[in-house]
């Protein structure tokens, strides 16, 4: 049997169909920019990523090549990018003008889509020595990036509880007193009364019941922007964000922190000792809040089901 010729043509054609059938596989996208004209030239696929034709993000792009650099760089990273991921898409630009391949994460949109995260390899392509496009292949990692942050999640939590473990609760907090706030933070320590002659008459599960029971109250208690840990066996932390600024209401707090004094565990009533520090009359630094908050808990601990403040301590 003789071969059948093909003429470029069909070549061409079959060609695209094999790239588009691998493009629609794996769930990617292709894009070209002439770098000299500020111009997109191709866009392929796109639709499996934003839902919107490559025709329609080449049209709403066009004008951008009329600006100049800075402007260009700005209006695609307004289009394309999320307001967050501004300095992501610029180090981007900056690779691919010194003519250096990069990879990088963001959020991206088109043509008004949701945003969808998404990993983005440009490489530039060269004539004399000079960059003059760039081939992108974008790939839709939204699912990674929910697994992934699953996964950080649970690395975070004492899983017994539900609330952050030792380490993230101190991250967490030391991030929160870095930002550049005028607020005031109560930064709270709290555990539970007689809980080793607790576990020892009742037994651990007992033991692990009133812990439970406490870390439940303290959820019911705190906000969502609050930020809850245990910090071993029955001792906890919380920080209570965003209050005055120059706040001296001990009152209200005492009254938001009654419920974890004394609390019910199936048949038994359970009672905790409550120590608080407030930022930043107390301290700027968590290490500095957290020492007197330990202070004014083992204060507590001598009248027990009590709640003392640093600042009023003799």
């Amino acid at each position: 049997m003789q071969p059948i010729e093909t003429s470029p043509e069909n070549e061409l054609a079959l060609f695209k169909e094999r790239m588009m059938t691998a493009l629609k596989a794996t769930k990617v996208c292709v894009f070209e920019v002439d770098l000299v004209q500020q111009l997109y030239t191709y866009f392929e696929n796109s639709e499996d990523i934003f839902g919107v034709t490559g025709d329609v993000i080449l049209r709403d792009v066009q004008p951008f090549s009329k600006l100049s650099e800075e402007e260009y760089r700005v209006a695609v990273s307004n289009y394309f990018a999320h307001p967050d991921d501004e300095a992501v898409i610029a180090g981007a630009f900056r690779s691919v003008l010194s003519g250096q391949p990069t990879t990088y994460e963001a959020r991206m949109r088109a043509g008004g889509s949701d945003y969808t995260w998404c990993k983005i390899d440009v490489t530039p392509v060269f004539h004399n020595d000079q960059p003059v496009k760039m081939i992108g292949v974008i790939t839709n990692i939204s699912d990674l990036k929910r697994e992934n942050d699953i996964l950080r999640e649970k690395a975070s939590l004492d899983l017994f509880t539900g609330l952050y473990n030792k380490q993230s609760a101190k991250m967490m907090i030391e991030k929160s007193l870095s930002l550049p706030k005028d607020k005031s933070h109560a930064l709270v320590l709290l555990d539970i009364n007689g809980f080793k002659a607790y576990n020892d008459t009742f037994g651990h599960y007992k033991g692990d019941r009133a812990i439970h029971a406490l870390a439940d109250i303290m959820k019911a208690t705190f906000r969502s922007s609050d930020i809850l840990g245990r910090f071993g066996g029955d001792e906890f932390i919380v920080l209570i964000t965003d209050l005055a600024p120059d706040f001296s209401d001990t009152v209200w707090l005492c009254e938001k922190l009654q419920p974890l004094l004394k609390f019910q565990s199936e048949e038994h009533t359970i009672t905790a000792s409550i120590g608080v520090a407030v930022y930043p009359q107390d301290g700027l630094t968590f290490e500095e809040l957290f020492k007197r908050a330990d202070k004014a808990l083992y204060h507590s601990k001598e009248g027990k089901e009590a709640i003392s403040f640093f600042s009023q301590l003799a």
